[in-house]
């Protein structure tokens, strides 16, 4: 690793300046970053255990030399994942984590620097060193005590900067839960609104939420659930999809985020319920107003509490107060995200009776739109799903099943249905599907439907077929499987 103390030649004064404290040189970075993979990746069990005595080497495994065919030692490929690194290892990945700290000062500005030191706490990880907890204490000292001051953390100040907010980032994705507490209370508590709010610092609380302790999530959800609105306004809806998802983790507090979501979005009272996956979908309140598109930039001078009034989004149609939504939902990919983690939740029965209001044309479009196919293979895949409420949604979709087949996401949730369905619904998608079979032959995506629905045996022998299904044939698990 080279480090570079003095100053190039040249009268340039700010070039004098950059390059007065010691550096990483670019090609030493990236070597040492592609060298910390490699080490967090391990070695393979041929590198690791030695050949017995008198064996002969093992040949190297090769690309096979034609298509489609495979190598005759099928043990040498793939290579095992996990096994055992070398004694020598963790000893010396410490004494690197020490060099680092002694260093860590210098090396948070240069990007390449921070690479070497994200890369090194991820080793760290997933080595199970006992010096990772210390070298995020220390990473999280040093970006407290650098950069300008905060009236109330000057950690903040880091979480605002796109560099140093990379470190914290990667510090929350590793530290323990200990640490991660003292993070939340010492330096964030108090600020979560601001943070949310952020354009930069808001991906820095989406890391604490996605690894953050029971009782850590708890505070966050009791001081940002009433303000949930302000990210949404500014553009931020990752911070709702990881407030949901930390709570899908954590059962307890799965009622107390869907009330705070649903009165953010302004469906939380009953008339409103049969609406909430429209609001979902779009992660935008009903009634129009606060929207998931981006808002003005913060000026330079914005602050983190971020308690004044509510920026209007430039672009919103405004909406008359009480007005219908609109009856086809496009669901963005927050969105999707959004309703897959609330499907999940232990009492989803408000997301399934608002799926079972929705008419035909809208479910077909969720089917045909990629982020809402997505949340049909949670729909058809959750095991927590009511069985008849699943049927009920799948009745709305016959008579499309071959404008779906022809569809690129229309054909995801044709395969997902078709893999949980019973044989009688098997049979109703295969009469229907069948008529169609010369248009569904001439088009790509049709092609692979009929092959896997077997729907040329359908037309020719429906007997073979149904036998097939019963899993006669094919050890019970149908056609497509």
């Amino acid at each position: 690793m080279a480090a570079h103390t003095g100053s190039p030649p040249g009268p340039e004064l700010s070039r004098q300046r950059r390059q007065a404290g010691p550096r990483l040189d670019p090609d030493t970075a990236e070597y040492f970053r592609r060298a910390l993979e490699t080490l967090e990746e391990g070695l393979s069990e041929e590198e690791l255990v030695p050949p017995p005595e008198g064996a002969e080497p093992k040949v190297k495994k090769a690309w096979p030399p034609q298509k489609g065919v495979w190598p005759l030692q099928k043990e040498a490929w793939p290579p095992q994942k996990g096994a055992e690194l070398p004694a020598s290892f963790r000893p010396l990945l410490e004494e690197l984590a020490e060099g680092l700290e002694r260093e860590m000062p210098s090396l948070l500005a240069p990007p390449c620097a921070s690479l070497c030191l994200q890369g090194a706490l991820f080793a760290l990880h997933r080595s199970q060193s006992p010096s990772c907890s210390r070298f995020c204490r220390a990473l999280i000292g040093c970006l407290a005590r650098h950069g300008p001051a905060h009236p109330q953390s000057p950690l903040l100040t880091s979480l605002q900067d796109p560099a140093r907010s990379r470190l914290l980032e990667a510090a929350m994705t590793v530290l323990d839960p200990p640490g991660l507490r003292e993070l939340f209370r010492g330096h964030l508590r108090g600020h979560l609104r601001g943070v949310a709010s952020h354009r930069v610092a808001n991906h820095g609380l989406q890391r604490l939420l996605d690894h953050a302790p029971e009782d850590v999530v708890e505070e966050a959800l009791s001081e940002l659930g009433p303000a949930l609105q302000e990210p949404l306004a500014r553009g931020h809806p990752g911070v709702v999809v990881a407030l949901l998802g930390a709570a899908q983790r954590h059962p307890r507090l799965q009622g107390a985020a869907l009330r705070w979501l649903f009165q953010a979005l302004r469906c939380w009272d009953p008339p409103h319920h049969p609406h909430c996956v429209t609001a979902l979908a779009q992660l935008r309140p009903l009634g129009g107003g606060d929207s998931d598109e981006k808002a003005e930039p913060e000026g330079k001078g914005a602050e983190l509490e971020g308690k004044g009034a509510e920026p209007e989004v430039k672009g919103a149609e405004p909406e008359a107060k009480g007005a219908e939504p609109h009856p086809f939902p496009i669901p963005t990919l927050w969105g999707s995200l959004a309703l897959q983690l609330l499907l999940s939740f232990g009492d989803p029965s408000p997301i399934w009776g608002s799926l079972g209001s929705l008419p035909p044309p809208a479910l077909l479009g969720l089917a045909r739109s990629p982020p809402g196919s997505r949340i049909w293979d949670s729909i058809l895949g959750s095991p927590g799903a009511p069985p008849r409420a699943r049927r009920r949604l799948l009745r709305k979709l016959q008579g499309h099943w071959p404008s779906l087949a022809r569809d690129r996401s229309g054909s995801r949730v044709l395969d997902a249905a078709w893999a949980s369905g019973r044989p009688r619904q098997r049979a109703r998608m295969a009469e229907e599907l069948a008529p169609h079979l010369p248009d569904l032959l001439r088009d790509p995506l049709g092609r692979g439907v009929a092959r896997n629905l077997g729907l040329e045996l359908f037309k020719k022998d429906p007997e073979k077929w149904a036998e097939l299904q019963r899993g006669a044939g094919l050890g019970g698990r149908g056609l497509i499987l």
